[in-house]
């Protein structure tokens, strides 16, 4: 692990993405040596670390990386965390600019990820309705920041969880918020195909704009696909006639199954979801013959 460039394995305890989750961070997937879409998620962490107002040595981030990579085995889990620096108590940031945290790790490539398709991606995905709904607020909409309460309630509800339709449990959940937008998955952005269009959630109120969420938004229209943003409710899902999820790590996963209280909806995998993991891996496997840090 890397911290500003340096081996170590701990910050400061006055550290504002600690405190207050003042911060934002990146998850990129590491295959056969290249970062596929590395590009994608830097111009992301710059784009949030803008919205923060938290400065970002982009440069000196990517000659960190690169040491970091130097090491790393070719298949893993990168993760990537600014946060603002530390900082004494109270909500806001210190007049003088502490000096931005960067902390570099690497994960193990999680062992489903290394069976070739994965079962997920093949067979399909079951999936619950949490009953822990999102926060909204339009201002932090979108971003990938370290206030990531929601998401860990809403996991405990998929955690070990056995139902009688579903003796395996689920895969993933999917969240809404309080007034009912079916907004995205617990790790993943939500895909559903009605009537030959494809929907997405807007993510205007809440949510994360996914790395794989916005390369199938640019792909799938060239593929001759209609793709609209809005904001679907539980009717406009249970109506579709295909579901999937994406997000950078496992690709996309095609729900055959959701699990709504005591109602099951079920879904076949249909070619809209095909073609996007058909993307995904295309792009994946890209560089697979000129294999480099």
């Amino acid at each position: 692990m890397l911290i500003n460039g340096l081996t170590d394995t701990s910050i400061s305890a006055n550290d504002r993405g600690l405190h207050y989750g003042d911060g934002v961070f990146e998850t990129v997937r590491r295959h056969r040596g290249h970062l596929p879409f590395l590009q994608r998620h830097l111009a992301r962490l710059t784009a949030s670390c803008e919205r923060l107002a938290i400065p970002l040595d982009l440069t000196l981030l990517q000659q960190e990386l690169s040491a970091l990579l130097s090491q790393a085995p070719p298949d893993a889990i990168i993760k990537i965390v600014i946060t603002r620096g530390s900082g004494g108590r109270g909500y806001r940031p210190p007049r003088e600019s502490a000096e931005t945290l960067r902390l570099l790790q690497v994960h193990p490539l999680p062992a489903a990820l290394r069976v070739d398709p994965p079962r997920e991606t093949q067979h399909g995905v079951r999936v619950r309705l949490c009953h822990h709904t999102l926060s909204t607020n339009p201002a932090t909409a979108g971003l990938k920041h370290l206030n990531r309460l929601d998401q860990v309630l809403a996991s405990n509800e998929i955690a070990g969880y056995s139902d009688s339709d579903l003796d395996q449990g689920f895969d993933e959940g999917l969240m809404m918020t309080a007034d009912g937008d079916v907004v995205e998955g617990i790790r993943s952005n939500l895909f559903i195909v009605r009537e030959g269009e494809v929907l997405t959630p807007d993510l205007v109120r809440a949510g994360v704009a996914g790395i794989v969420r916005g390369f199938l938004l640019e792909r799938l229209p060239a593929e001759g696909l209609k793709v609209t943003e809005c904001r679907p409710g539980m009717n406009e899902l249970t109506a579709a006639e295909e579901v999937f999820l994406c997000n950078s790590v496992f690709g996309v996963w095609p729900v055959i199954k959701l699990v709504e209280n005591a109602t099951v909806h079920s879904w076949s995998i249909g070619p809209v979801a095909r073609k996007a993991i058909e993307l995904y891996q295309t792009t994946l496997t890209a560089h697979d013959n000129s294999l480099q840090v």
